[in-house]
């Protein structure tokens, strides 16, 4: 910036020179070109140039490279908070992936545990059934024997009265049940 103005300057000095010179022909004898108004209006311009420098350049320049170093440093900033922003969204989203990993991993632990669950339940009521299955047979089986053993002795002690009235003798209870028994177990073994 302060090139520039070392450019304006004698830029400005040859051009007001110029301004002097061609006015002093028209305005007729109030700026003339002689060497000593010459020396005054270069050294009131340099001097008015020097003040302007010191106290109105000096400051516009230094307020304008003060706000150049700002917008800079604005820009750098926005840099920096965009290249955070990017970095926060990419992390972000990597939680968000891995959140959903897990999430998709715990609902097939879930699925596979309650799988399990129903399973074992499914496995577990079929040996109940089957334990109850078997006890009831038991239970029937037991109830047959009973029924049977009850009902030997039922025809045991009907065929003992049958057989003390057919053959008009009277054996005592004992000898009536052990015939008894005796012919049963052949008739059953089918001989």
């Amino acid at each position: 910036m302060r090139h520039r103005i070392y450019l304006v300057a004698p830029a400005l000095l040859a051009g007001s020179a110029r301004a002097l010179a061609s006015e002093s022909e028209g305005l007729g004898g109030l700026i003339s070109l002689e060497p000593g108004s010459i020396l005054y209006t270069l050294l009131s311009f340099i001097l008015l140039l020097i003040i302007l420098w010191k106290f109105a350049w000096g400051p516009i320049v230094k307020g304008l490279e003060k706000r150049e170093h700002d917008i800079h440093g604005a820009i750098e900033a926005a840099k920096q908070d965009r290249e955070q922003a990017e970095k926060l969204l990419q992390q972000y989203r990597e939680k968000l992936e891995k959140a959903s990993g897990e999430v998709s991993e715990r609902i097939g632990k879930a699925e596979k545990q309650a799988q399990q669950t129903i399973e074992a339940a499914k496995q577990q009521a079929r040996e109940q059934a089957d334990k109850l299955r078997e006890q009831a047979k038991q239970e029937i089986e037991a109830s047959k024997e009973k029924a049977s053993a009850e009902l030997r002795a039922e025809v045991a002690e009907l065929a003992a009265k049958v057989a003390a009235a057919a053959i008009g003798e009277s054996f005592d209870r004992d000898d009536q049940l052990r015939i008894i028994r005796r012919r049963l177990k052949q008739v059953e073994n089918g001989s």
